[in-house]
């Protein structure tokens, strides 16, 4: 599943600086947040969410991304065999 960040501007206006940044599916207008976003807002690639003040991005979009990610824990390893004192 691809997504893509899209802008939450202030309340005077579009050309005004950008409130938050949602998450939505690649091609969507509705958030991870579920907040329906409009067609024309600005949108980044989710690649550029590194580059993103985490404060600047909709805490419960971020929440639900996370909730989304693969598991990516890993087994512990094994631990080293025991050398006997013989």
């Amino acid at each position: 599943m691809i997504f893509e960040l899209k802008a939450e501007y202030g309340f005077a206006s579009v050309d005004t600086e950008i409130h938050l940044w949602h998450l939505v599916r690649e091609g969507g207008t509705v958030a991870l947040c579920d907040r329906t976003m409009t067609v024309d807002s600005r949108t980044r690639s989710s690649a550029d969410l590194r580059d993103i003040f985490p404060e600047r991005l909709c805490p419960a979009c971020r929440q639900r991304y996370c909730e989304l990610l693969p598991n990516m824990t890993h087994p512990a390893p094994a631990a080293p065999a025991a050398h006997s004192g013989a």
